[in-house]
């Protein structure tokens, strides 16, 4: 095996990124979509995407040990808002919602967007505090690894100072490429005119893939599927694509997963 991305057969528009031997296996699939809040409706067959201007953005990279991990971008406010589930924080699985504020203009995102697609290195700020600074960064990989880190990092003043990652996310390469294109793609959308979004919508998590679903994302909710309806799922998992994509790749999933998708691609049939 070699280490470029390949398309995975019957799985349009993803990509599979395979590492070299004793690196894990990642796959990864991507969609992006319009804001905005859907009705309920009958289960039917995916629509064609609208004409609107896509303001979010789904990826989810496939761990051959660690299961799905997700990547999203989207408008929040007159910012962006860049979510990692799971990511690290503090030694501990858990999702990093990571918003960047627009306050010149759309420069600094844009500085951001163009890191992330041309796989360079980006310091989001320094923050100095008593005896120590902390940083936000982008790190990309070494050409063999093909797993690039978004990480907030605490070091101790000295030679000898302690390097503490309180928050870091890897995910493939391509993967942030693609966020980084999108988000390039989201940011001359933005302007003054947007709602205030200083904190975090409420979110929930899409009980197929467990991705954070926020307030004013695309999400479906399917009346009649089996006994219990299912409940905001995210776009991936309400088209079938990530059960499609878990077919094409030996991964982990939790059980409770398997048996939400499972039970949508009964409705898509």
């Amino acid at each position: 095996m070699n280490d470029r991305a390949r398309g995975a057969p019957g799985l349009p528009g993803s990509r599979l990124w395979v590492q070299r031997t004793n690196r894990p296996v990642y796959g990864a699939t991507s969609a992006r979509h319009s804001m905005g809040r859907h009705k309920q409706h009958k289960p039917r067959r995916p629509r064609r995407e609208s004409g609107q201007p896509a303001t979010e953005w789904f990826g989810t990279a496939f761990h051959s040990t660690e299961g799905m991990q997700h990547l999203d971008v989207r408008q929040s406010g007159n910012g962006i808002l860049i979510t990692s589930s799971p990511a690290k924080i503090d030694g501990a699985p858990a999702s990093w919602p990571l918003r960047l504020r627009n306050d010149d203009d759309g420069q600094g995102l844009t500085e951001v967007g163009t890191a992330l697609a041309a796989g360079r290195g980006h310091v989001f700020g320094v923050t100095e505090g008593p005896g120590h600074r902390t940083v936000l960064a982008f790190m990309p990989a070494h050409p063999e690894d093909g797993v690039g880190t978004l990480a907030r990092v605490r070091t101790s003043e000295g030679p000898d100072g302690d390097v503490v990652f309180e928050r870091s996310a890897e995910r493939p390469m391509g993967l942030w490429a693609e966020a980084g294109e999108n988000l390039l793609r989201i940011v001359p959308l933005l302007g003054p005119d947007a709602p205030p979004a200083d904190e975090l919508e409420d979110c929930r998590l899409c009980p197929g893939c467990y991705r954070p679903v926020y307030e004013s994302s695309s999400s479906h909710t399917l009346i009649g599927a089996g006994p219990m309806p299912v409940i905001g799922l995210c776009k991936l998992c309400a088209e079938g694509t990530t059960l499609r994509s878990l077919h094409q790749m030996d991964v982990p999933v939790d059980s409770q997963q398997r048996a939400v998708l499972e039970t949508v691609a009964a409705v898509l049939v």
